[in-house]
């Protein structure tokens, strides 16, 4: 399954879900339902920019870009990040303004329905998640982790909301400002989402390697070739969906430029049949003989 089929599921999903909280809000007279509807609406925003940046991203290597387009998946990762923080700023700014407007007690229905979001959202994030680990996408990864933020925020909308009927049930009113609070908690918790994808996506632009056991199990089979003594060093450096390559290894020290250059050769061409790697650069060092 390719990278866009995933997130095409996910956006599918995401819009069914705007249009169920913000309508089912504005129906049952819930700010919260509403605001947890504009949050998904960062969601929808992250699927539309992770399908153009898979397009993107898999665009073979060129003149202007030798070592492929990977790099634009943290591009857009940073936008969609900066995104996120708008709308939610916003939207923290609107409960904040509108704080001491009359407050509407919502429909009882609206607990259904979050339970409702709450299990599809569930679903949703945790094959996103796994998805984006089976791909090694980073994006996809950042996506589902967007989507578990939704999860615990429709939560806080449950507990909001079961506030506000059992103070209007009960006559207590300081838990009739609890759709609001909850409102202003999922603005902060966004912002929180967005903060975290900008940081990753600045750390992923500036050059970021990948995990001592990807790097492991790539040494292993360089060691396994003909005529490597050792592998000295690997870095695998993250470049979008894909890693470049930077490998060391040490071969007899008496051999020939051309047939240490075979050696390379061959540790070189050996990475590149992984569809994962776009890049390899190895570098020879002498040893004594075996």
């Amino acid at each position: 399954m390719n990278h866009e089929h995933i997130m095409r599921k996910s956006l599918y999903v995401n819009v069914f879900l705007v249009f169920m909280k913000i309508v089912s809000g504005f129906f049952f007279n819930s700010v919260a339902l509403i605001a947890d509807g504009v949050h998904s609406i960062s969601d929808l925003l992250s699927d539309i920019f992770v399908v153009l940046g898979i397009r993107h991203s898999i665009k073979p290597a060129d003149e202007d870009h030798p070592f492929g387009h990977g790099k634009f998946e943290y591009v857009l990762s940073l936008l969609l990040g900066l995104s996120i923080i708008t709308i939610a700023y916003n939207l923290g700014k609107n409960v904040i303004t509108n704080w001491s407007n009359a407050i509407e007690v919502p429909n009882g229905l609206t607990m259904v329905i979050i339970v409702v979001v709450i299990g599809l959202k569930l679903i949703l994030a945790r094959y996103l998640i796994r998805k984006g680990q089976e791909t090694g996408s980073e994006i996809i990864q950042a996506s589902g982790q967007e989507s578990f933020s939704d999860v615990i925020s429709s939560a806080v909308v449950f507990i909001g909301v079961g506030g506000v009927l059992l103070g209007h049930q009960l006559d207590i009113d300081w838990l009739l400002y609890g759709d609001k609070v909850a409102s202003f908690i999922i603005a902060l918790f966004i912002i929180r989402i967005g903060i975290i994808i900008v940081l990753e996506a600045i750390k992923s632009i500036q050059g970021k390697t990948v995990g001592e056991e990807i790097c492991q199990e790539y040494k292993e089979s360089i060691a396994k070739i003909d005529g490597v003594h050792a592998v000295d060093q690997l870095d695998m450096i993250a470049y979008g969906p894909y890693y470049q390559a930077i490998v060391e290894i040490k071969v007899d020290g008496t051999k020939t430029v051309k047939e240490g250059h075979d050696i390379a050769h061959l540790v070189h061409e050996t990475l590149l049949k992984n569809e994962k790697i776009c890049h390899v650069s190895v570098h020879v060092n002498p040893g004594g003989k075996l």
